[in-house]
Formats: structure tokens, sequence, C-alpha cells
């Protein structure tokens, strides 16, 4: 992986024959040259330094002197340039010869500088590997053979509250249930786990990928693990799946929920600038928008940025509830009304008293419901279903609509004592279609979202799925989107979706990559102007919400032409 720039080879030497005399071989050492010399199958190395020895030996050559000892056979060591000692003779005292990949000598080094450099490298090893944990935003650990810990970055110290300082040089078991721990379990199995749901601790949802660490000859010395952090993702599904909106985790000031709406464009950007302005107000807010394009959502966000957070979050839907009932769930009834109850019910304005109403479908609510509602916005009280005495309130209402108001105001389907009430600040939620360049941001939440309720790793997306998802009108919005992902989790067995995944409906509007592809290349290798080009490559990474690799199929040339062209026009 590093080129071989710790270890200095010294190079000056020569090759003598054997009948070389003592007098000559002693000057060439002096003068700092060594000396190699052959006999049968042996190399024997004599450096500057084996100079002082040289009159132990009664001899008058080389060869006389290799006769009485062979202190001076030289250890070999293969030279690669992309390493540092692939392989060490351990029985070896004296300096090292290195040869090349062509058995030629290169030269030799000392012991002592073969350890250096390999503390050097060690080092170097070490100051990388330190720089990519700390570079990477998900929690890293590394584990050594007996499970001890020896990488615990920042990101891990973050999401489990613990320094290094107090797990470092542990066993990992003395913080963590063993029995929950993925590192541990590749240690013993051996196996690789990729985007994997996993809950190391029962307030923490992460998802993981790791690997053993394996020595050159496959044994395995230790585990690697890193753990992106989905536990607010996680909540936050729960408390929009769970039917039963009382008792609701509160968030915790520090976090910005409105970040989970996925979204970079314009449309999307207004309505969460909006958004954080009416969360701090009590004033009604009107949220207008087709169905599913998250209206609910965002009025629970709403709800849980505002100091109205502690407080219960309660939903109505106006189309669902049967116009007789709407009444009761809104306004309750006193007792005797209905079931001969002393005491009655409260209903929904009153069960949220200090926290957020929102009624869904406000247009279906019949008019003479239109003015109690009214009546309470302007006057804070209600009166009970069959009762008389007023009740004091102060729960927010926040209205939600699939129509236009105003336009039911002509035709008296709508009271405009109401409507002006409501509209003191409405946002409108454009529709999925109206904003292209989110989808790709809402379907990777949606794929670690089921990844983790269905417990699979998370997979990735054929180019012509995102062509498909990107090209297609979306009429259920958002609620669609997430069907259509959470069935793609369902069906998949592998690790990529593919466009049989997909419903038949998206099947039958993905257009023909081939086709393209076959039109695409004689366009882009034709000699069209550069703002031709840079038309062409703008139009596909439009369509494919700007998926480069989508994008190059479309256009029919390869991915690494589609970067050098972006690179050359200056589109990123």
């Amino acid at each position: 992986m590093f080129k071989n720039e710790h270890l200095s080879l010294n190079t000056n030497f020569v090759k003598l024959p054997l009948e070389t005399t003592l007098e000559e071989l002693s000057s060439y050492l002096h003068q700092g040259t060594a000396v190699i010399a052959s006999q049968s199958s042996e190399i024997h190395l004599f450096t500057p330094e084996d100079a002082a020895l040289l009159p132990v030996f009664s001899a008058n050559n080389l060869q006389e002197v290799l006769s009485k000892t062979n202190f001076f056979a030289a250890a070999w060591a293969d030279w690669d340039e992309s390493g540092l000692i692939s392989q060490l003779d351990q029985t070896a005292q004296r300096p090292l010869l290195f040869k090349d990949e062509a058995g030629q000598i290169r030269g030799y080094s000392l012991l002592s500088a073969c350890l250096q450099a390999v503390i050097t490298e060690q080092h170097k090893w070490s100051s990388y590997f330190s720089a990519l944990a700390e570079t990477v935003t998900d929690a890293v650990t590394v584990v050594d053979r007996n499970g001890e810990v020896i990488c615990w970055n920042s990101v891990a110290e973050e999401l489990y509250h613990l320094p290094s300082a107090d797990i470092l040089g542990k066993r990992i078991g003395e913080h963590f249930d063993v029995e929950t721990l993925m590192v541990l379990k590749i240690l013993d199995e051996g196996r690789v786990i990729r985007n994997t749901y996993h809950r190391p601790r029962p307030d923490t949802h992460v998802l993981i990928n790791a690997s053993p660490i394996r020595d050159d000859n496959g044994l395995i010395i230790g585990g690697i693990a890193t753990e992106q952090d989905i536990t607010q993702l996680v909540r936050l599904n729960e408390q929009l799946t769970t039917a039963d909106s009382y008792g609701l985790p509160h968030k915790e000031h520090s976090e910005d929920l409105f970040t989970l709406i996925k979204g970079k464009g314009p449309a999307i950007g207004k309505v969460i600038q909006w958004a954080k302005k009416v969360a701090a107000t009590e004033t009604p807010v009107l949220l207008i928008g087709e169905s599913g394009v998250g209206k609910e959502q965002l009025a629970h966000i709403i709800h849980q940025s505002s100091p109205r957070a502690n407080q219960p979050f309660l939903t109505v839907n106006c189309g669902i509830v049967p116009a007789g009932l709407l009444e009761a769930e809104l306004f309750g009834f006193q007792g005797g009304t209905f079931s001969g109850s002393d005491s009655g019910q409260a209903g929904k304005l009153e069960q949220a008293k200090d926290g957020t109403l929102f009624i869904n479908e406000i247009e279906k609510l019949p008019l003479d419901l239109q003015a109690k509602l009214y009546h309470y916005i302007t006057q804070q009280t209600i009166v009970r279903s069959g009762g008389s005495l007023p009740i004091s309130l102060r729960t927010r209402i926040i209205i939600a609509t699939r129509e236009d108001l105003a336009s039911k105001l002509v035709n008296q389907e709508f009271r405009s004592d109401l409507y002006y009430a409501l509209n003191v600040i409405s946002i409108r939620i454009p529709p999925l279609r109206d904003r292209i360049e989110d989808i790709p941001a809402m379907v990777q939440m949606y794929l670690k979202q089921f990844s983790a309720q269905y417990q699979k790793p998370v997979p990735t997306l054929s180019p012509e799925v995102i062509l498909a998802l990107t090209n297609y009108t979306w009429p259920g919005n958002i609620q669609e989107l997430k069907n259509v992902i959470e069935r793609c989790i369902i069906l998949s067995d592998e690790d990529i979706i593919t466009l049989d995944h997909l419903p038949s409906v998206l099947q039958e509007l993905q257009p023909s990559l081939i086709a393209t592809e076959a039109d695409s290349l004689v366009i882009l290798k034709a000699k069209v102007s550069e703002d031709e080009e840079i038309t062409l490559i703008e139009e596909a990474l439009l369509k494919t919400a700007g998926n480069k690799s989508a994008a190059a199929k479309l256009l029919g040339v390869s991915r690494g032409t589609l970067y050098n062209k972006i690179k050359e026009y200056q589109l990123e």
C-alpha cells in the first residue's frame, strides 16, 4: 500500500573472488565499501564494521577465512517496492542482504536500521488509520483477538457517551451486553456484515458494517466495525406510525426535527423555513397539499418543535369520521347525551389540552360544526354536545386540506369567518412530482428505515430503478413512494433493487435505456457545440435526480466519460 521509503539500503558494495587477499579486502572495508563473496550456494557479506575482526583470522585470502568460520554468511530478504520486508529469516544475526525479483542484489542493511524502519512504518500506519477513523462520520470500533478495544473514535464517544480513555485497552464486553455485540460475533464466526440493522443498547439503533481482521496466514486477529446512528430516524418512525398519539416520546431540545423532512429544493426549503417560524407561535396553521404529501408529518414536527412538545398531539380526519359523530369527536359530549353516563366524554380538543390538534380534510367538516370551531378559535372555549357549561382550553389548531378553500367560499360550501380565522399562516406543500430533486434523499431515508424494520442490509438501486423513480409522477406522493420502497425491501433478497421489484405501473413507464443509449451515443459523439453537449448532460442529470451512474447510462457513455465532461464544463 505504501512505497518503501523508510528503509535505506547500503548500495556501496563490490563482489570479490575467493582468491582476494585479506589486505585487499581490508582496504575496501576501510574505504567504507562492503564486500560480497560467494562460496558454493552461500553468500557472505563483509561490512566496513567487520574490518576490526579480520586480524583475528590467520589466513591469506577470503577462501581461507570462510573455511574457518560461517560468521559472515548473509541472510536474505526480498526487496519489494510496495512493502517493507515481506519475509525475514528469524535466525538472522548479521546485516541483511536484499535482492529484487530478478535475484539481483540491491544492497544490504543493518538489523538496527531494519528495526527502525519497521517502527517508522508502524507509526505511519497508525497515523493514517487514526486520521481515517476521525474522518469518517460513523462510529468506528476496533478490537483485538481478545475483544480488547484498540480504536474508539470521537463519533463513537458521542454516540455512546463513553470517552475513549474509559474503554481503550479494556474488553468491550465490560461496557456492552456481550450477546448483542456484532464485533465479537465476527471474531467467533469470521463473517462479513454489511449495512445491517443492529441495536447494541436498548436506546441506540445503528446500521453496522463489520469485518474480521486476518493476518497473512488467514487467522483472525481482530475485528473492525463502523456504525451509523439511525436512532432519531427509528424514533420518529415509531411516533408517526403509532395509532395512539398519547405518551409520545419527547424530543431533545438540541435536535432539529425539521432535518427529517428530506429535500434540498427551493420549494420544500420554503416550506421548512415557514414551518420553523410558526412552530414557536400559538397561531393556527393551514397546511395545503395533495393527499400523501406529508401534511400530518409536518404538523407533527411543528408540534414537537414548539413549546407544546411535552403535551399531547392528537389527530382527527373529517373524511373518515362519520358526520354524525364528528361533533362528539371534536367537542365531546355531556353525560346522558348518548350513553347515559353522568360524566360524559371529552372530545379531541379537550383531550389535547395545552397540546396540538391536527384536523385533516377540514373541507369535509359540516357547516354547523365549522361555526363551533370558529367560536373556539376566537373565544378559546368549547361547550360539549348536550352540555351548557363553557370549558376554557388553549389547544393549538393545525388544519390541513387537499382543496382550494377560497373557491368554496363562493358557493358557500365553507364559512368565510372560519376560513379567515384559519388562514393566518398557510403553507402549501408541493407534490412530489414538483420536487424530483428531493427523491434520492427520501429514497435513502426509507431504504434505511425499512431495512431496519425488516432487519435486512440496506440495498443499492440499479440505474434503471433510479430513472423509474424520478420519471414517475407519483399521484400518491410521499405515501406512495414510501409504500414502493417498503415493497422493494420486502421482495428483495439481494443487495440491489432492480426493475423487477417495482410495481408494474413504474416498470411500464420506465423508458428503455437501451434505445436511449443508442440515440445518445450518436448525439454525444457527433460534432455538436459545447452548449448543446452541456444541455444534454444537464438534462440527463435532471432526469436522474443527479445520479451520475444513471445519467451516464441514459447518455450511453461510461461513468468516467461523464465525470470528465462534468469536470471539463464545471457542472458540479
